[in-house]
């Protein structure tokens, strides 16, 4: 009976680690209390106590990828490092990437499309460090297939040869070889996928990152090594002194308080904010970042496959690439184009960018496939750090730059997750050579150090905390792959309590709260649910349906007051609807009756009152908050023109549906969730209910012990 039981979870184990290259560790139970005894973490108090009186020899600004890989690269070699950000870490572009390592989703789409064979060049190097961080932090990083649909003969043999090159490219590093898909195995692992006239698909291995917290892994990586970091640290000044020495004021974002840090070498590593820093240094600068927007949303996890991702190259360059991962049990949806308007602030997901992309995405599905702006449950805009050469001719940098100014400051530009290691590699050696740092310090040693969390991490992890901390196997399953070995430090510091989940369709419990708090520099409710928990990105709504446990968690660590406690909750929910959309992009569903009225007999709702309508712009009608019209779907011409004239088309099609039917909402009590407390009107108490899914609709809470009878029935329950 033990045998069969634990053939089982071996197998429920491996079904969710695909591909994944490690050891394994068995089932027995080594060292599954020892993470308790290791050197307790610096505290932030403590970091700033020895920032006032240090003097570094590397101080990095910025902590998103490029930055925190500065940081671990130079606390690697034995240099003292500080690293500051004016935020959380991985707040920016490095939080709000499309999840793949991008070993391929824009290379070989160029590659292709352009028949440009020199991204080739820049796919070999990619790849390389594709395998490099699939082996320092595995638990954060695997193995993603993805799926490329063939719709035409021709383009099969000019596809296969391009990926075959990617294979050749790879070398030593691939994780396996493409191949080919037939149509009834591409309509199996996405049966919604536009049936007609597909050929097949070809299938190739990228990678898949969590972002924000590989990029907390290289924090905690860094602190380890020695290094001292601070996040919600803006920097205001910077004083030259001898050389390279800077001595950098600052500012802490949380008490006010201002000091200076005294560090031999500089190294600039901001990502979009990179001219803020230069120009801080030399007010003659010539800037370099151009900045460009990419809009990605959430869909439940029945519009794609639980396995695969779907790449579908677009025909030119001003057309929409189709790109569907899946992710947190959930799919994004990605990725329009935009230009940034002001890049002080952070860019929000606006209401076209998301139309466009669910257009895009309904030209790929079966024409029945009922896909529309209420199936959204989270959309986000990132600022990819895009550079410029400082030279007259200005061309656009297509991977990275380093800049190295007369006042010998470091700048890092541009760049990407798959490139973040050799940036940081290369800022260092510049600084050890430029800043006269000491020399017969040994090369970097990142592409071998295992990051935090990695030590000890096989597939039987989960299966270890089963048997260890009594949790329940999705939890497990979510713990591994968040933490790592580090998930035993984080179980068994958790009583049985703050074992209780934070949400019934999500698998993170109070106890990661309480170990962000304590172990990951935590300060804010908005790095709790963004940034060490990813609900944000994947559903607002339970974002925001958390915040009450999350506040009363923080609240009793950081020993807020009532005062604080208002002010944290406001900035919560104002992110919530900035930047991720809530209100706007993700509203709140109504259930319907079925039965519809004419637009004159439906000027009153059940209880005979006069319903409170606003004109708010919704899928492509000009539709009140309270009443949904059915929209035609634009013709094929308009597809891509829609995000363009979206307005004007909105009030034109309103006009003419002056005889539309519509459909009266009726009231739905809530999940019975946690009431949240009093706001201050940024949210309503509509946003904090969440109505049962349509009909034609499977439930959120499909799991994938079900997918195979799911499989069967997905064509025909999304039909018309």
């Amino acid at each position: 009976m033990l045998s069969e039981l634990c053939t089982s979870l071996v197998r429920s184990v491996s079904s969710t680690t695909l591909l994944r290259k490690s050891s394994c560790c068995g089932l027995t139970l080594p060292k599954s209390r020892q993470a308790c005894t290791q050197k307790q973490t610096p505290t932030r108090q403590e970091h700033l106590c020895a920032m006032k009186r240090e003097e570094y020899d590397v101080l990095v600004i910025g902590g998103g990828s490029v930055g925190c890989g500065c940081a671990l690269d130079a606390a690697s070699r034995g240099l003292k490092t500080a690293l500051i950000d004016a935020d959380d870490f991985a707040s920016g572009a490095s939080s709000k990437s499309s999840k793949l390592i991008d070993g391929s989703g824009s290379y070989i789409n160029d590659a292709m499309r352009d028949k440009n064979f020199e991204q080739l060049h820049i796919m070999k190097q990619v790849l390389s460090e594709r395998a490099t961080m699939l082996k320092i932090a595995p638990h954060l990083n695997r193995v993603q297939p993805m799926l490329m649909p063939i719709y035409s003969v021709l383009r099969l043999p000019f596809y296969w040869l391009g990926f075959k090159a990617y294979d050749w490219l790879a070398g030593a590093s691939n994780v396996r070889s493409s191949h080919f898909l037939s149509k009834e195995e591409t309509l199996d692992e996405f049966p919604l996928l536009r049936a007609k006239g597909l050929r097949g698909a070809m299938v190739y291995y990228d990678g898949q990152v969590d972002d924000a917290r590989m990029c907390l892994a290289l924090v905690m990586s860094a602190v380890n090594l020695g290094a001292n970091v601070a996040n919600h640290m803006e920097l205001h000044e910077l004083i030259r002194k001898d050389g390279c020495c800077r001595c950098a004021g600052v500012r802490d974002v949380l008490t006010d308080e201002k000091f200076y840090i005294e560090a031999k070498s500089v190294i600039n590593a901001t990502g979009a904010q990179t001219d803020t820093i230069r120009q801080l240094d030399d007010s003659q600068t010539m800037p370099i970042s151009v900045p460009t927007l990419g809009t990605t949303v959430a869909l439940p996890s029945y519009f794609g496959s639980l396995q695969y991702g779907l790449l579908s190259p677009a025909a030119s360059r001003h057309d929409p690439t189709l790109l569907m991962v899946p992710f947190e049990n959930h799919v994004l949806l990605g990725t329009s184009n935009g230009i940034v308007d002001d890049i002080k602030e952070s860019p929000m997901p606006q209401e076209y960018d998301v139309e466009l992309l669910l257009d895009t995405a309904r030209d790929h599905m079966d024409e029945c496939v009922q896909l529309g702006p209420e199936h959204v449950l989270s959309a986000w805009t990132g600022m990819r750090p895009a550079v410029v050469c400082p030279t007259e001719a200005r061309p656009l940098v297509r991977n990275y730059l380093l800049e190295v100014s007369e006042c010998r400051l470091i700048t890092l530009g541009g760049g990407r997750w798959s490139t973040y290691r050799v940036m940081a590699e290369e800022a260092v050696d510049t600084a050890i050579e430029v800043c006269d740092l000491n020399r017969e310090l040994p090369p970097s040693s990142t592409k071998d150090l295992l990051l935090d969390g990695a030590e000890d991490w096989c597939s039987m992890l989960p299966l270890n905390f089963c048997q260890a901390y009594n949790v329940p196997m999705d939890v497990a399953q979510h713990i591994s792959d968040s933490y790592g070995s580090k998930g035993h430090t984080l179980l068994s510091e958790a009583t049985r309590e703050s074992k209780r989940r934070l949400h019934c369709h999500f698998p993170y419990i109070e106890a990661e709260v309480h170990y962000a708090a304590r172990h990951e520099y935590a300060c804010t409710l908005v790095d709790i649910m963004a940034r060490r928990l990813r609900v944000a990105f994947v559903d607002a709504l339970a974002a925001l349906q958390m915040l009450p446990r999350i506040l009363a968690i923080m609240s009793e660590h950081h020993k807020w007051e009532k005062k604080e406690q208002t002010k944290q909750l406001v900035r919560a929910q104002h992110f919530l609807v900035r930047q991720m959309g809530l209100g706007s992009v993700v509203r709140a569903k109504q259930k319907t009756n079925t039965n519809t009225k004419t637009k004159d007999s439906a000027s009153t709702d059940c209880d005979g009152q006069q319903p409170k309508l606003e004109s708010t712009f919704l899928c492509k009608g000009l539709a009140p908050k309270m009443v949904y019209y059915q929209c035609p779907k634009p013709k094929k011409s308009e597809k891509y023109q829609f995000a363009v004239n979206f307005n004007h088309k909105c009030k034109s099609l309103a006009k003419k549906q002056s005889t539309a039917t519509v459909k009266v909402p009726i009231s739905e009590p809530s999940f019975g969730f946690l009431p949240l407390p009093v706001t201050s009107g940024i949210t309503t108490g509509a946003a904090t209910s969440r109505a049962k899914p349509k009909p034609g609709l499977l439930p959120m809470t499909w799991t994938t012990g079900k997918r195979d009878l799911a499989s069967s029935v997905w064509r025909n329950k999304f039909m018309c």
